[in-house]
């Protein structure tokens, strides 16, 4: 592995927390369903993604950077809360447990303004982002694309996007934190973009990059590059509020890529476990030198880490699955000190998912230091092999040689983790998590 260069809840806590002066403000940016290839730095010679190239170039490059799971729901879920989705019952799409602990609410107390823009899509009328944390939320359920409105709070008032909509739901975002950076207090800014899901239209500005491609690529590429102008924009005003320095912008895809031109070395993008995403963090103020890594990081990992950075303790914090990078940005962690699991259930059988045996009945994936090993189906849609399969992540990216016969005991070793782990998950959603919250 490589690293190079130098490289909680608290929801209940009976008084604030004093503000520290080092408190970074926060913004964390999430586009939809955007793969591993679709950047320049990753090697695309069709895209056009200047920021997000100087982000990687200047900040911690994550090359080994994991979705949570298959598809929106799960991946938001883990991003705000370092859980793995299953334990709040998010198998597919849906919202999550109202008792669970998002970012927003752990940090308010610690004296965050908190605000979420644009896609959720963790649920509505019980767990909207008005009801999970955030002072103020502009957002939809699902994806937006051109000519769509977002809903303020939990009203029925309706802001209507102009042009690109990653553009303008960032607009929206610097609206509010032009006002923040006006208070002594950090602010956590949540901006999820509608871009690139399908059906894709991009606005004639940015299809302009890709004329001589088909116009089919012109909307895909279209949507990325406006994704790319967006987090730029949001780059050059924290720079020029002077703020640059103590704003940790954190920028990820929700799931793997949806086109065969996104996905992972291995092939994997949205509908699989264990694929490969973007994943880019920038905190000039602290992070001084660029750093690019291998070590294997994924959504679970955001929560801890920013717990850890702001300081904040959680009482009765439920299981977290993340781990703090903290030590990563100081030089420290070369490997990953715990092991990564995902699950999927894709509904072969005719039980509910509340019926299901989490070991029998789901595919799983678990990384531990170079090994992944996938049981139940190789990670796909199929879940026709039942067979263990192991790989080298580093030696063999693409995953074409089965080690499992040649490493019986890694094997044995790493399934009775998997398993373990996946009991642990079963007991989280039939309830022990939330028995000692109010």
């Amino acid at each position: 592995m490589r690293v190079n260069c130098l490289v909680a809840m608290v929801l209940f806590i009976a008084a604030p927390l004093a503000i520290a002066a080092d408190r970074p403000n926060i913004v964390i940016v999430v586009a939809d369903d955007m793969g591993w290839r679709d950047t320049g730095y990753r090697g695309n010679t069709v895209v056009k993604t200047p920021a997000l190239d100087d982000m990687a170039a200047k900040g911690v490059r994550f090359d080994y950077f994991y979705a949570a799971q298959q598809m929106c729901s799960p991946g938001r879920f883990a991003i705000m809360t370092g859980r793995t989705p299953f334990r709040t019952g998010l198998h597919h799409l849906g919202a999550m447990h109202p008792k669970e602990i998002t970012i927003a609410q752990a940090l308010k107390p610690a004296g965050y303004h908190t605000a979420q823009f644009g896609k959720w899509h963790l649920g509505g009328t019980n767990t909207s982002p008005a009801k999970m944390g955030f002072d103020k939320a502009i957002w939809t359920i699902n994806f937006y694309d051109l000519g769509a409105s977002l809903q303020v709070g939990d009203t029925q008032e309706k802001i209507a996007l102009k042009g690109d909509t990653s553009v303008a739901a960032m607009g929206l975002a610097l609206e509010w934190i032009r006002e923040k950076a006006k208070t002594p207090e950090p602010f956590l800014a949540y901006v999820c973009f509608g871009s690139p899901h399908a059906p894709h239209k991009a606005s004639d500005e940015f299809k302009a990059l890709y004329k001589d491609l088909p116009e089919k690529m012109q909307n895909y590429w279209g949507e990325v590059s406006g994704v790319d102008a967006a987090v730029g924009n949001l780059r050059a005003e924290l720079r020029k509020l002077g703020i640059a320095d103590n704003t940790l912008v954190c920028f990820v895809s929700d799931n793997g890529g949806i086109t065969p031109e996104s996905q992972d070395p291995s092939g994997r993008g949205k509908g699989t476990i264990g694929a490969r995403t973007q994943g880019l963090l920038e905190w000039p103020g602290r992070i001084k030198q660029p750093i690019r890594t291998d070590v294997t990081v994924a959504h679970m990992d955001i929560y801890p880490t920013l717990l850890e950075i702001t300081g904040v303790k959680v009482p009765n914090q439920p299981p977290l699955d993340g781990i703090s990078l903290v030590p990563l940005l100081d030089g420290k962690m070369t490997q990953r000190p715990k092991p990564l699991g995902f699950m999927l259930w894709n509904q072969q059988k005719k039980n509910a998912f509340a019926k299901i045996d989490f070991v029998a009945d789901t595919q799983g994936v678990w990384i531990d230091g170079p090994y992944r090993m996938v049981v139940g189906g190789d990670g796909r849609k199929d879940g026709k092999s039942v067979e263990p399969k192991l790989f080298d992540i580093y030696a063999d990216p693409a995953h074409k040689t089965d080690l499992a016969a040649k490493k019986p005991e890694v094997v044995k070793k790493m399934q009775a983790a998997l398993d373990e782990w996946r009991k642990e998950v079963r007991a989280s959603f039939d309830g022990r998590d939330y028995a000692a919250k109010p």
